[in-house]
């Protein structure tokens, strides 16, 4: 069973997510550009190697300040629009857990919520509208329902995971409404959304590795 997780744990777990993101660059690169300014891949490149260079030398122990900080350092790098969501995301995630050196599993719902409340204030979307909010939010939903229900944490974080694919698979279908991706109108749909597959593989490294280092390997 998953214990409380420490600062250690959410910087190496987070280091994780940042080196997994090079082996998505290209894709992302090429969806976005469908849609966008083919910018993402970049982006993604650029905010993931300043969150490694600032994880890989602080010694924070407050979790939420890791987080808001993380945030902070992703932007800077990388002021684009996916950026500052991305941001955006980090800080009200790290709001959420300020002044904590642990995190319960149960603490994992107010962060990812926070993540959530903190694109929406930004990005002014809602879960349909072909963001990386289709991703999320039914990660973070699914994540809390199931332990609602008494499921083991390691299967509530794979039902997230499994909750976040389906949501990206879904954006194939809908029709932008923010960003470049909503000048193309009709012609966006049957195009899977770059913001949401960037955000499918961010919660997807981060449950893998959190979960390895939590020891729970089973």
């Amino acid at each position: 069973m998953i214990q409380k997780l420490t600062a250690t744990d959410i910087i190496s777990t987070l280091r994780e997510v940042a080196s997994d993101q090079k082996a998505h660059i290209e894709e992302l690169r090429q969806l976005d550009a469908v849609l966008g300014d083919g910018d993402m891949g970049v982006t993604t490149e650029l905010g993931s190697r300043a969150i490694d260079e600032y994880l890989s030398s602080t010694d924070e122990k407050d979790i939420g300040k890791l987080l808001v900080k993380s945030g902070m350092n992703f932007n800077k790098a990388s002021p684009s629009t996916f950026g500052t969501l991305v941001a955006s995301a980090f800080m009200e995630a790290g709001k959420a857990s300020l002044g904590k050196r642990e995190l319960s599993v149960e603490d994992l719902i107010a962060v990812g919520k926070g993540a959530v409340d903190g694109i929406k204030k930004r990005g002014k979307a809602e879960i349909g509208d072909k963001t990386m909010l289709d991703s999320l939010v039914p990660a973070v939903a699914v994540f809390e329902q199931e332990l609602a229900k008494g499921t083991e944490p390691k299967a509530a974080l794979n039902a997230a995971v499994k909750a976040a694919e389906s949501g990206m698979k879904a954006t194939i279908k809908m029709k932008a409404k923010h960003s470049r991706a909503s000048w193309h109108q009709e012609d966006s749909i049957g195009v899977q959304d770059a913001g949401a597959t960037a955000m499918y593989y961010i919660i997807e490294s981060f449950v893998r590795h959190l979960i390895f280092y939590t020891g729970d390997h089973s």
